[in-house]
Order: C-alpha cells, then structure tokens, then sequence
C-alpha cells in the first residue's frame, strides 16, 4: 500500500508568548511606545485647542503629581475640576492617564468628548485609536488612525497601528505600506518587523517574511512566538523538519501551549517519527482545559492513517483516563462518534475482528461516507474471501475525497487476484494518474505483461 504524509494546518493559540501583528504586550511598556505617547501631553496649538490661563493651572497641578509619579493623584485633580468638561485639552489629558491606568473604556469616553469639542484634536484622534486596539477593536480603531494621519501624524506608533488594523481587515498590501512607515521612526520596534513579516506572508512572500524574523531571533533569540511564526512558515514551504526544529526551540524556551505541542507532534508523525509523536501528543494532555478534544481526536485520527493501531489505542485510553477529556467525550454526540469510530478500527486490528465489524457497519449508517471506515470494512471481507462485499464497498469509497487512489489501486490488486486483469489495468491506471508512483507503475507493468500472456494462451 501507498500512504502519503498527512497535510497539517498550523494553527497556534499561544496568548500574549504568540508574536502577533497585535502591538499590546510588550509595547504597551516599551520606552518607544511611552516616548511617543505621552509627548501627546504637550498640546500642538497650530492645530489643537489652545489653552487659557486657568487650563495652564490645572495642567501645572497635574504635571506637579505626574513629576512625582502620582497618576491616581493627578487624575483626581482632572476629574474633579469643573472645567474639565467644557476643556478639550483636559479632557484629553485625563482620557491619556485613564489609559495608562489600565481605563481604556473610561478613556474612549473622555477621548470622545475632546473629539466632539475640537473636531481637529489630532493627538485625541490617534490616542482614541490606541485605546480601541486595547480593547481588540480595529475597526473603530481604523477610521480614528486615517483622521490622525488626515491631520498631519505622520509617527511610527500611530503608522503602525494602522498597519495592524489593515492586516486585521484583510488588506496586506495597505498594511505591508503602513508597517514600513512606521519603521522609519520606530525602527527598532519588534511588533512592526513582526507585522511587516505577517503582512508579506499573506502576500505570498514568505522568504522576505522568513528573513525578517530571523533577524528578530539573532538579536532576541528567547522570543517565543517569532519561533512559532517561523515554523508557520517552513510549513507553507513544505519544510516541516526546520518547522519541528523551529518549534523545538519555542519548546524549550518552555514557551508551546498543548495546541501547539499536538501541532508538534503532528510534524513528528509526518517525518515517521512516532515515539517523539506520542510524547508531544502526551504532553498536551497535562493542562486539560487549554486544549479542544477535538484536535485529541485528530491527533488519534493520524494516528490510525499511519496504522499505528497500538499507538492510537494507547492514546485514546490515555485522553480517557483524564476526568475533564472523558467527561466532553460523553457529553458530545460528534466527539463521542469519532472516539467510537476509532475504538472500532483499533479493535478490527488488534483485537475482536467480528465485533468490531458489526460496530463499524453501525457507523457507516450513520456517516456512508467515511472512506477510512469503508475501507476498513473492504479489508475485512475480502479477508472473508467475501469479495463481493469487498468490493461493493471500495466502490463507495472511490468518491470520497482523499482515498480515491487509494480505493482504484486497491480494486486493480482485487481484479488481479481473480484474473481480470482488463478491469484490473483500468483501476490501477486511474490511481497511477491520480497519484503517480515508480512502484505502481512498476506493478501495472507486471499486470500488463500478465494480461497479454494470458490472451495468447
């Protein structure tokens, strides 16, 4: 038999470690992030509200308790003051220390209110928009950022928080721009490099996006998630083993959440190297709660494309013996299918094959087209020498996507066995054109010297 090696999507969940095109942590408290935000407090007066004399107090006031580190103390004097309400100005600085102070909704409103009375307020239009990224919404964020750049910001944070909520809406192109104006200020800021890097492998130019993290690593090699980033893109490329070494060290850097780690495990599985499979695939298991059963089930359903029966027994009573997995298995209809439809297959090849026959035909009436389970099924008859059955049952796997070279290259071995080698040729050709090989080939040119022998007799 021909197996190919399993096509594995990349799909990480590894929180605040994962080096998104998202510029909150750690930018929220890098000195180029609080260099550019707070300069917000020094009001531009060609294009923001001037202020008046009793202003000029109460911002002195805030700057005594700002000079003394006593945010809470100067966003007292802020909200308390009767002139606040009517004072874009002061309103835009409380909004700003709200902000710092964690506030973000109670700075949208203050920003809100700044924007209402001076229309033109720059800064409150930019700072509004970081505030809307905190929160995780672009698409307020977006049109707050294009009216900043309208008014003359031309700065690498609010650049790149452009590029962000582009990349977020689906333009690239736009965003790839964005990123590399802001580097031109903020060159040295690691979440534009990261997002230019993510907006060119939406593009399709994953060697320039390969190059920009590996430039990242050289200078902070403990970064997790651009680890991570990497591997995605060794996958695109087809190279999974500089994917599991990629990897490797985001694991050691102790930085893999068990949705990654299957993910690893899944790369072992496809250079053939089960044990290394079984111990990422084990060690997923170990925070219950941060993992979906479904990719546990998926991890099994490998498992068995590779006919590692033991090994897939193994780890479906491992899942099992974890209280949390056994409980979501019983509770779902779906889940509690496929953890069946694998027992049966395990056991049609390490165990009761009769038994395991009747549960596998319960499954195919409920899903007719399971091509592993018709297959399956296919084997154990012509092993019966019921090779009707058999065959009536590859005939329905032929369809199913994924296994109908497979399926063809099975029938033709069938029809060799019984001498039709017309039949035969026809079957093993159509898997040859589908899914071509040296040895098949090989085969159907044995089958054809066969059949011309057999016509001259």
């Amino acid at each position: 038999m021909l197996y190919h090696k399993i096509i594995i999507a990349l799909i990480f969940t590894i929180g605040a470690s994962f080096a998104s095109q998202l510029p909150i942590d750690p930018i929220w408290q890098s000195e180029s992030f609080l260099k550019a935000y707070t300069a917000s407090y020094g009001v531009d007066s060609r294009i923001e509200p001037k202020l008046s004399p009793e202003e000029k107090k109460v911002l002195e006031s805030v700057a005594e308790n700002m000079g003394k580190k006593d945010r809470k103390g100067a966003i007292s004097i802020l909200s308390e003051n009767a002139l606040t309400d009517d004072s874009p100005a002061l309103l835009f600085n409380l909004a700003s220390l709200l902000f710092e102070q964690g506030q973000a909704p109670a700075s949208i409103t203050n920003f809100t209110k700044a924007i209402k009375l001076q229309p033109n307020f720059r800064d409150a239009h930019r700072n509004i928009a970081i505030a809307h990224v905190q929160e995780g919404d672009f698409i307020k964020a977006e049109p707050s950022l294009r009216r900043a750049i309208e008014l003359g910001a031309q700065d690498g944070l609010t650049m790149g928080l452009l590029g962000y909520c582009l990349n977020q809406s689906g333009k690239p192109n736009d965003a790839l721009q964005a990123y590399r104006m802001a580097k031109l200020t903020m060159p040295k800021e690691i979440q534009w490099q990261v997002g230019e890097a993510t907006a060119l492998m939406k593009l399709g130019s994953l060697e320039k996006a390969a190059s920009i993290y590996e430039g990242i690593l050289i200078d902070e090699p403990k970064r997790v998630g651009i680890w991570v980033n990497l591997a995605n893109i060794r996958m695109q490329q087809g190279e999974s083993v500089r994917a599991i070494a990629d990897l490797e060290a985001a694991r050691r850097l102790r930085g893999l959440d068990p949705v990654a780690m299957i993910t690893l495990g899944h790369l072992y599985l496809n250079e053939e190297l089960s044990n290394q499979a079984m111990n990422c695939y084990k060690k997923s298991l170990e925070d219950p709660e941060a993992v979906a059963i479904s990719q546990l089930a998926k991890a099994i359903d490998y498992l068995l494309q590779y006919r590692l029966w033991t090994l897939a027994d193994k780890l479906s009573g491992d899942i099992k013996a974890v209280a949390y997995f056994k409980d979501k298995i019983n509770k779902d209809d779906n889940i509690n299918h496929r953890f069946e439809r694998a027992d049966a297959i395990i056991q049609m090849n390490l165990g009761d094959r009769d038994k395991a026959a009747k549960r596998l035909e319960s499954i195919i009436r409920k899903d007719p087209l399971d091509g592993e389970v018709l297959f399956t099924l296919s084997e154990y008859f012509l092993g019966n020498k019921e090779e009707e059955k058999g065959l009536m049952l590859l005939e329905q796997v032929v369809p199913v996507q994924g296994f109908t070279a497979r399926a063809e290259r099975r029938i033709g071995e069938v029809y060799v066995s019984r001498g039709d080698y017309k039949k035969a040729l026809s079957a093993l050709k159509k898997a040859q054109n589908l899914e071509p090989h040296k040895a098949l080939e090989e085969y159907i040119n044995s089958v054809e010297r066969l059949s011309k022998l057999y016509e001259r007799n």
